[in-house]
Protein backbone atom coordinates (compact mmCIF):
# COMPACT_ATOMS: atom_id res chain seq x y z
CA UNK A 1 0.00 0.00 0.00
CA UNK A 2 0.87 3.25 -0.89
CA UNK A 3 2.45 6.04 2.04
CA UNK A 4 0.21 8.62 2.80
CA UNK A 5 2.86 11.05 1.75
CA UNK A 6 1.94 9.82 -1.89
CA UNK A 7 -1.50 10.21 -1.86
CA UNK A 8 -2.56 13.32 -3.90
CA UNK A 9 -5.24 14.24 -1.17
CA UNK A 10 -3.11 14.17 1.65
CA UNK A 11 -0.43 16.72 -0.09
CA UNK A 12 -2.67 18.85 -1.46
CA UNK A 13 -4.31 18.64 2.00
CA UNK A 14 -1.29 19.43 3.46
CA UNK A 15 -0.35 22.28 1.31
CA UNK A 16 -3.51 24.14 1.97
CA UNK A 17 -2.64 23.50 6.67
CA UNK A 18 0.26 24.83 6.08
CA UNK A 19 -1.09 27.81 4.68
CA UNK A 20 -3.83 28.04 6.87
CA UNK A 21 -1.08 27.72 9.77
CA UNK A 22 0.77 30.58 8.14
CA UNK A 23 -2.34 32.72 7.91
CA UNK A 24 -2.87 32.95 11.24
CA UNK A 25 -0.23 32.35 12.74
CA UNK A 26 -0.58 28.84 14.47
CA UNK A 27 1.97 26.84 15.62
CA UNK A 28 0.73 23.88 14.29
CA UNK A 29 -2.55 22.50 12.65
CA UNK A 30 -4.22 19.10 12.31
CA UNK A 31 -6.85 17.30 10.61
CA UNK A 32 -8.34 14.44 12.80
CA UNK A 33 -11.01 12.18 13.42
CA UNK A 34 -13.17 12.55 16.88
CA UNK A 35 -11.13 9.17 18.00
CA UNK A 36 -7.70 11.42 17.68
CA UNK A 37 -6.85 9.86 14.49
CA UNK A 38 -4.18 11.66 12.61
CA UNK A 39 -5.01 12.32 8.90
CA UNK A 40 -2.46 15.54 7.87
CA UNK A 41 -0.81 18.08 9.76
CA UNK A 42 0.48 21.30 9.22
CA UNK A 43 4.20 21.98 9.74
CA UNK A 44 5.48 22.41 13.20
CA UNK A 45 7.22 25.41 13.92
CA UNK A 46 8.50 24.43 17.69
CA UNK A 47 12.11 24.75 18.62
CA UNK A 48 13.22 22.11 16.29
CA UNK A 49 12.13 24.02 13.29
CA UNK A 50 14.88 23.85 10.51
CA UNK A 51 16.38 20.41 11.55
CA UNK A 52 17.05 18.61 8.57
CA UNK A 53 14.40 15.99 8.07
CA UNK A 54 16.97 13.16 6.89
CA UNK A 55 18.68 13.64 10.42
CA UNK A 56 18.24 10.45 12.78
CA UNK A 57 16.57 12.74 15.29
CA UNK A 58 14.22 14.41 13.26
CA UNK A 59 12.08 11.27 13.56
CA UNK A 60 12.15 11.32 17.23
CA UNK A 61 11.40 15.14 16.97
CA UNK A 62 8.34 13.87 14.78
CA UNK A 63 7.08 11.71 17.56
CA UNK A 64 7.42 13.91 20.36
CA UNK A 65 5.37 16.43 18.22
CA UNK A 66 2.67 13.48 17.64
CA UNK A 67 2.67 12.86 21.62
CA UNK A 68 2.44 16.63 22.47
CA UNK A 69 -0.31 17.13 20.18
CA UNK A 70 -2.34 14.13 21.67
CA UNK A 71 -2.08 15.81 24.89
CA UNK A 72 -3.30 19.32 23.16
CA UNK A 73 -5.69 17.33 21.47
CA UNK A 74 -6.63 15.51 24.64
CA UNK A 75 -7.22 18.47 26.88
CA UNK A 76 -8.74 20.73 24.05
CA UNK A 77 -11.67 18.17 24.17
CA UNK A 78 -12.24 17.47 27.39
CA UNK A 79 -12.81 21.13 28.78
CA UNK A 80 -15.48 20.91 26.04
CA UNK A 81 -16.47 17.85 23.74
CA UNK A 82 -17.59 19.61 20.23
CA UNK A 83 -20.59 19.00 18.46
CA UNK A 84 -21.54 18.89 14.37
CA UNK A 85 -19.62 21.83 13.20
CA UNK A 86 -18.93 23.39 16.42
CA UNK A 87 -16.27 25.28 17.13
CA UNK A 88 -13.83 25.95 20.15
CA UNK A 89 -11.50 28.28 20.81
CA UNK A 90 -9.12 28.41 23.77
CA UNK A 91 -7.28 31.96 23.19
CA UNK A 92 -6.49 33.26 26.97
CA UNK A 93 -5.52 29.97 28.15
CA UNK A 94 -3.64 26.59 27.59
CA UNK A 95 -3.72 24.76 25.55
CA UNK A 96 -4.14 28.14 23.32
CA UNK A 97 -6.21 25.86 20.92
CA UNK A 98 -9.15 26.94 17.94
CA UNK A 99 -10.53 23.84 17.14
CA UNK A 100 -13.57 23.53 14.52
CA UNK A 101 -14.99 20.46 14.09
CA UNK A 102 -16.49 19.51 10.25
CA UNK A 103 -18.02 16.77 7.88
CA UNK A 104 -19.56 14.98 10.90
CA UNK A 105 -16.53 13.41 12.67
CA UNK A 106 -13.18 15.64 11.59
CA UNK A 107 -11.82 18.09 13.66
CA UNK A 108 -9.49 20.83 12.39
CA UNK A 109 -7.22 21.81 16.00
CA UNK A 110 -4.79 24.85 15.13
CA UNK A 111 -2.54 24.94 18.11
CA UNK A 112 -0.63 28.61 19.22
CA UNK A 113 2.42 28.98 21.57
CA UNK A 114 0.04 31.97 23.37
CA UNK A 115 -2.97 33.81 23.42
CA UNK A 116 -4.41 34.71 20.01
CA UNK A 117 -7.19 36.68 19.05
CA UNK A 118 -10.07 34.31 17.98
CA UNK A 119 -12.14 36.30 15.55
CA UNK A 120 -9.63 36.71 12.55
CA UNK A 121 -8.95 33.11 13.10
CA UNK A 122 -12.59 31.54 12.37
CA UNK A 123 -12.93 33.91 9.26
CA UNK A 124 -10.19 32.24 7.81
CA UNK A 125 -10.84 28.92 9.02
CA UNK A 126 -14.59 29.26 7.35
CA UNK A 127 -12.95 30.61 4.31
CA UNK A 128 -10.68 27.64 3.90
CA UNK A 129 -13.20 25.04 5.33
CA UNK A 130 -14.73 23.93 1.60
CA UNK A 131 -11.32 22.70 0.67
CA UNK A 132 -10.04 21.79 3.52
CA UNK A 133 -12.97 18.90 4.25
CA UNK A 134 -13.29 17.82 0.56
CA UNK A 135 -9.83 17.06 0.63
CA UNK A 136 -10.26 15.27 4.37
CA UNK A 137 -13.12 13.05 2.72
CA UNK A 138 -10.51 11.55 -0.14
CA UNK A 139 -8.15 10.21 2.55
CA UNK A 140 -8.68 6.78 3.84
CA UNK A 141 -9.78 5.90 7.65
CA UNK A 142 -7.01 6.12 9.63
CA UNK A 143 -8.00 2.32 10.45
CA UNK A 144 -6.86 1.95 6.49
CA UNK A 145 -3.75 4.12 6.24
CA UNK A 146 0.06 3.50 6.82
CA UNK A 147 0.02 6.61 9.03
CA UNK A 148 -2.95 6.12 11.60
CA UNK A 149 -1.13 6.63 14.09
CA UNK A 150 -3.77 7.82 16.88
CA UNK A 151 -2.98 11.57 17.78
Amino acid sequence: MASVDEIPAWLKLHRRLVTLQDGVGATNVIVSDAAGHLLCHGLSRRAHDGADPRNRGAEADRDREVRALGEIFDRTLRTRPLAKDDTLAMADEEPFTFVQSFGGNRLLLLWFNGPFTPFPVALKVRGALPAIEALAAQIPAAEESSRGAAV
